[in-house]
């Protein structure tokens, strides 16, 4: 880890305990020896780097595998997967950008 990202990785740590402390910049700063200006900066450059990163980001799914019911047996070559109420059953060749969207919609509050 090269000194840049270790100082980046102690400012995250440090702007997440600003946050959940309560205090205002100026106590939080007195209480931790830290300079008013350095916690502004980190703030605005955490803030940028993760909106930056979050259009990129992938948002993970949990998922539970069962034992499938015995009729679905029958359709090996189809896959179902089931998002709240929602079932989907997948083919082989399915289109991943459309299950994708359809995920999306699904998790999406109405």
């Amino acid at each position: 880890m090269t000194n840049r990202d270790k100082r980046r990785h102690e400012w995250t740590i440090r702007v997440a305990d600003y946050k959940a402390s309560g205090l205002t910049m100026s106590a939080w700063c007195a209480a931790n020896q830290r300079s008013k200006e350095s916690l502004k900066y980190w703030l605005r450059k955490l803030k940028q780097d993760s909106s930056s990163s979050s259009t990129h980001s992938t948002n993970w799914l949990p998922i539970t595998v069962a034992d499938p019911p015995s009729a679905a047996i029958i359709n090996a070559s189809s896959l179902i997967v089931r998002i709240g109420q929602a079932s989907i059953e997948l083919h082989q060749d399915f289109d991943p950008h459309l299950l994708r969207k359809i995920v999306h919609a699904l998790e999406s509050p109405c």
